[in-house]
């Protein structure tokens, strides 16, 4: 890589880093990652990195586009306020017919 290739990357991309499991990590965090044995009781555990991964890695991995909700997710967000004006009517009515029949 040229001088020319470097300083475009950097000023386009920024400047280069590590990372792991998908995060940035810092200069001074640079202790180990991964499985924790404990060599007195045999205790066995994944650093708190790991296991977030391992809780959220059936999640859509990074830099895959997300996919567009569906038609009917698509219409009630468009009319949300409709929706919330209709189910206010409803309750309302709701409560006058109740109240009509218990006190008549």
């Amino acid at each position: 890589m040229d001088p020319t290739d470097a300083f475009f990357t950097q000023t386009v991309v920024g400047a280069p880093f590590t990372v792991l499991l998908g995060r940035r990590r810092q200069p001074g965090g640079s202790k180990a990652e991964g499985l924790h044995i404990n060599l007195v009781t045999g205790e066995s555990r994944l650093s708190q990195l790991w296991q977030e991964w391992a809780l959220l890695r059936h999640a859509t991995p990074p830099g895959t586009a997300r996919t567009r909700p569906g038609r009917v997710r698509r219409l009630m967000e468009r009319h949300a306020l409709w929706v919330a004006v209709l189910g206010l009517l409803s309750l309302t009515g709701s409560a006058v017919s109740w109240w009509l029949l218990l006190w008549k």
